[in-house]
């Protein structure tokens, strides 16, 4: 009896040491991202019966990381005091969450709207459940332009923003994925940020001109943003994307088009989207194309850079173009006559008047069109000697595009220029060959289809055509 009597504590000890154990074993997996706190479960059905499976959250190594504070804090505060940053060209618009991106050291969050400029903001964070991780909030502000920093939480996937202006009625945006942009290096060396597609003039010709040339330099990486475009000339950048030589953002705003007055958005979108992805971006519209006739060649030229500059800066000229580009691709001869490398050559004097910028993303602060505002780390700008290189911009002389009055201040001449021959020779052969494999397309034959697939469906039913019938889509 006595013996019984004295190994009943111990037993209760060994109970509590056993629940203390697991519960600490709990408490280190959920902070440890083995799991999560969500309630969020799916109901799976089956066998006449349901039953609830829950869903926990993993969280990966690079997500585990808690932050306090925003890089660049006292910089920022300071330019937002002076309002450095912003550009105001549209009054009012909705705000929208348009994309956000994790790096190594905090979050941002790129808006759609320019009149939120300095406005404070809460943060909010959710779990790959999109339930708000409790206590996780954090007061910030817009600055530059539409993008707002955050502190990074652990386990975070996703992203909201909420206005303090509604404090006593909060309005909270659809949360949007975090995109992973936290890379111990860069995944590219060099890559582009093309300028926003919009307007009525076909540009699958124009994008791959663009991206072949741009590519023959070192290029491995494109960042599209598009306003508005048709399907047929969407199909390329799905192509691209395809390849893994791009990604597009798509503009989802409460105006039937967009157009220049958004280009700066779409300048700020892609400086976060690019940041830390690459490490050097060429900032360039659709129509511009960064020629190089320095040593060696152009990635060698930008590996020479010393870490002490964030940006280079090069001059311009225009080449004049007189006509739109074709609606569809016709045939090999057409489009010999259709490139505008090929096709226009009338060429103005290289100023420094629209120059462009190279940058290092994250080591650029402030941004306007094509070049930096104010630069980080004490990082300089280098002016690239107009003999190593400059942008050709082939430019539409027609009266109802934008600033299609520049030739009226222009007092220069004009003079007969081309690329490099060996350089042309290549661009020509790779815009032919990804032309005809992305638009050179028939109908599928008759003679193709299986017969016991021709003799059980009507003929109209299986889009196709015989070989004596027209091909043309």
């Amino acid at each position: 009896m006595d013996d019984e009597m004295m190994r009943r504590p111990n037993r209760r000890k060994l109970l509590i040491l056993i629940f203390v154990v697991f519960f600490t074993w709990l408490l280190y997996c959920n902070r440890s991202g083995l799991t999560s706190d969500s309630e969020d479960s799916w109901i799976v059905e089956g066998h006449g019966q349901s039953r609830i499976v829950p869903r926990k959250c993993v969280v990966p190594e690079w997500n585990t990381k808690n932050t306090n504070s925003i890089p660049h804090a006292a910089e920022f505060g300071h330019w937002r005091r002076q309002y450095l940053g912003g550009h105001n060209d549209m009054l009012d618009a909705e705000s929208r969450l348009l994309s956000a991106f994790v790096y190594p050291d905090q979050i941002s969050i790129v808006t759609t709207a320019f009149h939120t400029y300095t406005k404070e903001v809460t943060c909010l964070y959710f779990d790959c459940n999109q339930r708000e991780i409790p206590k996780s909030r954090y007061k910030s502000y817009v600055m530059p332009l539409t993008v707002v920093s955050c502190p990074r939480r652990v386990g975070a996937e996703f992203v909201s923003l909420k206005w303090n202006e509604d404090d006593d009625e909060e309005i909270i945006e659809d949360p949007i994925p975090l995109i992973n942009r936290v890379y111990e290096q860069p995944a590219h060396e060099l890559s582009v940020c093309v300028g926003p597609l919009y307007g009525d003039e076909s540009k699958w010709l124009e994008i791959i001109e663009y991206v072949e040339h741009y590519r023959l330099m070192g290029t491995t990486m494109f960042y599209f943003t598009i306003f508005n475009i048709n399907e047929y000339d969407r199909r390329i950048i799905d192509d691209y994307e395809r390849m893994g030589l791009a990604e597009s953002t798509k503009y989802i705003m409460e105006y039937v088009k967009l157009g220049w007055m958004f280009h700066l958005i779409q300048t700020h979108e892609c400086h976060y989207r690019s940041r830390f992805h690459s490490k050097w971006v060429i900032n360039m519209d659709i129509d511009e194309r960064l020629v190089y006739n320095g040593p060696n060649n152009f990635i060698h030229f930008m590996r020479s850079i010393p870490p002490t500059f964030s940006e280079i800066s090069i001059a311009s000229n225009r080449v004049l173009k007189f006509e739109d580009f074709p609606t569809k691709f016709k045939n090999e001869q057409q489009l010999l006559k259709d490139m505008t490398f090929l096709k226009y050559n009338q060429t103005t004097e290289t100023s420094w008047y629209n120059l462009k910028g190279i940058i290092r993303p994250e080591k650029v602060a402030l941004l306007f069109y094509h070049w930096s505002v104010r630069q980080l780390d004490d990082t300089k700008i280098m002016s690239v000697p107009k003999r190593f290189a400059y942008v050709r911009h082939y430019r539409s002389v027609d009266e109802n595009k934008l600033n299609s009055n520049w030739r009226t201040f222009y007092n220069g001449g004009l003079t007969e220029t081309r690329l490099e021959e060996n350089f042309e020779k290549r661009l020509t052969s790779t815009v032919m060959e990804r032309v005809k494999y992305v638009y050179d397309r028939r109908m599928i034959r008759c003679e193709e289809i299986a017969p016991a697939t021709f003799k059980r469906f009507e003929r109209r039913l299986l889009d196709c055509a015989f070989k004596n019938e027209s091909q043309t889509l």
